[in-house]
C-alpha cells in the first residue's frame, strides 16, 4: 500500500471512526434502555407530549372552571397518576402551605424541601439526573382562599448528563482514533525510514555486507511494487549490491594486475637473462666459430620470439580479463568448421611425428554454433599446442596421436582433444584453467609454457557461452573437452 493512500486512508479513518463509536455508543444506550433505535425514542417522545398536553389542558379547565376538585382526593390522586406516567407531577399549596405533593416526585427526591420548592419556584430542576422544569399556576379556592398549582414535567428523554458525556466521549473517540491512527502510519514509514538511514551510514562506512533490509517482516516485496518505502528499499539493497560488485571486481582486478605483474616479470626475466648471456658471450669472443655463433643467434631468435609470443599472450589474457575483447560472432557449421581447421594443421603436425584424427558424427547433421572464427581458432590452437607439449616431453612414446571427435550432446556442440601424453595428475585437474597455473611437467621453459593457454581458452569459451573441461582418458592421455550452445536453423524454427 502506498504512503499516499495510507495518509488518505488515516484521515478518512480520522472522519468515520468516531461516528463509528458514537453511533455504536448510542446503540449501547438503546440497547440498555429498551429501545431498539432513535425512532422509538421521538415516538416516545412524541406520545409523551401529546399525552402531557392532555393532561395540562384538563388542568387548566380545573383551575378556570372547577378549582374546588383539586380538593377532591380521589380527583387528585386519578390526576397526579395520569401526570406521573409523563413523567409530571403537581405540587399543589393553599394559602402559602402546600397541601398536596406528587408521589412521582416525592420518590425521584426524597427528603426535597417542597415547601421551599413552592415558595421559590426554580425553572431549571434536576431530579433522579434527569432535567425538569416547573410552570406555576395561581387559582382561587371556592371558599376564598389562595391556591397555587407548580407544575413540574420532564424535559427530556436522556438524562442530563449524557449531554457532556456525549461530547467527551466523542472528543476522546476523535483524540484517539487520530493517535492510533497517527502512530500505526508514522510507525509503518518512520521505523523503515530509519533502517534506511541505518543502512547508509553503514554503506557510508564502507559495510556493505550487511543486506539493506528496512521492513525485515515486509521488505521483501519488489521494486514495483506500491509501497514508496519498500521501493526505495529495493534500490537501496541494488546500490549496495552494485557497489559491493563493482569494489569486489575492483579488488579482483587489482590482485589479478599484482598476479600479472609478478608473472610477466618472473616469465620475462628467463628468456631476457638467456639473451643477455648469449649476447655476452659473442662480445666477449666466446662465440669464436661460425657454427657457435650460428647458434648463439639461434638460440637468441628463439627466445625473442618466446617474449613476443608471451607479450602477445599477455596482452589477450588482460583483455579478456577485463572483459574489453569485442566477439564477431556468426554463425557456424561446427563440424565443417573443425574439419577445415584440422586439415590446416595436419601437415605440420605429421612433419613433428603427431597425428591429428578427426571423427566427426555431426557432419551430415549440420551443428550450427554462434562463435567468432577467429577467436576459436585460438582456442584450438592452445589446445593442440597444450597436447603437443605435453607429448614431446615423454621420453619414451607410442606414436603421437590427437583424436578430435565433434557430436551433438544434449542440444549442444561437443568438441573433446584426446591425446596420448602422460595425461594429467588428478590434483591439478582442478586448476590447469587457472591463469599462470602450470603443471609440474611443464615448468621447463623449452616447452615454451606460460601457465597462459588453458586460462585464455577458459575465457573465450566463456565468452561464447559454452564451457570447457578436462580430465583423464581411461587408456591414458589428457581430454580436453569444449561444449559449445547450438544454434536452431531457419528452416528448423
Amino acid at each position: 500500500m502506498s504512503i499516499r493512500l495510507k495518509l488518505y486512508m488515516s484521515y478518512l479513518a480520522m472522519a468515520v471512526v468516531p461516528v463509528i463509536l458514537l453511533i455504536l455508543f448510542i446503540m449501547i444506550i438503546f440497547a440498555s434502555s429498551g429501545k431498539q433505535d432513535i425512532r422509538d425514542l421521538t415516538e416516545v417522545k412524541q406520545d409523551e407530549n401529546f399525552n402531557q398536553a392532555l393532561v395540562y389542558g384538563e388542568l387548566m379547565y380545573v383551575l378556570r372552571e372547577d378549582t374546588g376538585q383539586l380538593q377532591n382526593p380521589d380527583f387528585l390522586t386519578d390526576l397526579q397518576e395520569r401526570l406521573s406516567e409523563q413523567w409530571a407531577g403537581l405540587i399543589i399549596s393553599k394559602d402559602d402551605k402546600v397541601t398536596d405533593v406528587s408521589p412521582f416526585l416525592s420518590s425521584l427526591s426524597e427528603g426535597e424541601d417542597w415547601q421551599k420548592l413552592a415558595d421559590e419556584p426554580n425553572e431549571r430542576l434536576f431530579f433522579h439526573n434527569y432535567r425538569f422544569t416547573s410552570h406555576e399556576l395561581d387559582f382561587q379556592y371556592p371558599d376564598g382562599g389562595e391556591g397555587k398549582a407548580l407544575l413540574l414535567y420532564r424535559v427530556e428523554q436522556i438524562p442530563f448528563f449524557w449531554h457532556p458525556l456525549t461530547m467527551i466521549l466523542m472528543l476522546l473517540s476523535i483524540v484517539l482514533s487520530s493517535m492510533l491512527l497517527t502512530y500505526f502510519v508514522s510507525r509503518s514509514i518512520i521505523k523503515p525510514l530509519q533502517s534506511l538511514r541505518s543502512a547508509a551510514l553503514q554503506i557510508k562506512e564502507g559495510n556493505l555486507a550487511e543486506p539493506v533490509s528496512p521492513r525485515r517482516r515486509m521488505f521483501k516485496k519488489k521494486a514495483g511494487s506500491g509501497d514508496e518505502v519498500a521501493q526505495l528499499g529495493a534500490a537501496f539493497e541494488e546500490m549496495r549490491a552494485r557497489l559491493k560488485h563493482s569494489i569486489d571486481q575492483s579488488l579482483q582486478y587489482e590482485e589479478n594486475r599484482k598476479l600479472l605483474l609478478s608473472h610477466i616479470s618472473h616469465d620475462l626475466k628467463t628468456p631476457i637473462s638467456a639473451i643477455k648471456g648469449y649476447v655476452e658471450g659473442i662480445m666477449d669472443g666466446i662465440a669464436n666459430t661460425d657454427e657457435k655463433r650460428s647458434r648463439y643467434m639461434g638460440t637468441i631468435y628463439r627466445k625473442a620470439s618466446e617474449m613476443d609470443h608471451l607479450i602477445d599472450e599477455l596482452f589477450l589474457f588482460s583483455k579478456l580479463d577485463l572483459q574489453k575483447v569485442v566477439y564477431d560472432f556468426k554463425t557456424v557449421d561446427i563440424a565443417r568448421y573443425v574439419d577445415d581447421y584440422l586439415e590446416e594443421q595436419r601437415f605440420e603436425l605429421e612433419k613433428d611425428g603427431i597425428v591429428l584424427q578427426l571423427h566427426n558424427k555431426a557432419m551430415q547433421a549440420g551443428l550450427l554454433v554462434a562463435a567468432d572464427p577467429d577467436k576459436l581458432n585460438r582456442v584450438f590452437a592452445n589446445i593442440l599446442s597444450n597436447g603437443i607439449k605435453y607429448m614431446n616431453q615423454q621420453s619414451e612414446r607410442s606414436e603421437a596421436t590427437i583424436v578430435v571427435t565433434v557430436q551433438k550432446s544434449e542440444g549442444d556442440a561437443l568438441i573433446t582433444f584426446q591425446d596420448t601424453g602422460p595425461g594429467i595428475e588428478e590434483e591439478d585437474l582442478p586448476h590447469i584453467f587457472v591463469g599462470f597455473y602450470r603443471a609440474e611437467q611443464s615448468r621447463n621453459s623449452e616447452t615454451g609454457g606460460n601457465g597462459l593457454g588453458l586460462a585464455i581458452v577458459k575465457q573465450i569459451v566463456e565468452g561464447h557461452g559454452g564451457t570447457v573441461w578436462a580430465e583423464n582418458a581411461a587408456e591414458g592421455g589428457a581430454i580436453f573437452c569444449l561444449k559449445l550452445p547450438a544454434i536452431k536453423a531457419v528452416n528448423e524454427l
